[in-house]
């Protein structure tokens, strides 16, 4: 089964200091044996998140290029078919951001498991049927 991955994920991978660092890192694992799916919002949002860590003087310009180059390596399957109906009622019905909702409905789409770190997206996949987890 394919694992949908989220920005959160992705980033506790670099920064450490976060909470679900070792979530985070089963879920890539797993994701590795099988596959790992991103909307292609996916890439957008990282370089967002590492760029104010930079700002915040958490992270230097080389930390965000490495990690980058290093989430680049893992081959994932970006997915770019979202429909955007299903997209807007999920993040109405949820309440959850427009990019939070792109992660859920890519996973219920491809009826994938989705590894996130956001509590309210992870209720909102469970409400939703989805699969939330790393296993």
């Amino acid at each position: 089964m394919a694992v949908v991955i989220d920005a959160s994920i992705a980033i506790a991978r670099r920064l450490r200091d976060r909470p679900g660092t070792p979530f985070a890192d089963s879920a890539i694992e797993q994701g590795g044996l099988e596959s790992i799916v991103v909307p292609d919002l996916f890439w957008h949002e990282v370089r967002s998140v590492l760029l104010v860590a930079e700002r915040r003087g958490r992270i230097d310009v080389g930390t965000t290029e490495d990690h980058l180059k290093d989430l680049r390596q893992l081959s994932f399957q970006s997915d770019s078919d979202q429909d955007d109906d299903r997209l807007t009622a999920l993040a109405r019905h949820h309440g959850l951001s427009g990019y939070d909702a792109a992660y859920l409905e890519t996973a219920k789409r491809r009826g994938a498991k989705l590894a996130t770190l956001d509590k309210k997206l992870a209720a909102a996949a469970a409400r939703e049927g989805v699969s939330f987890g790393a296993d």
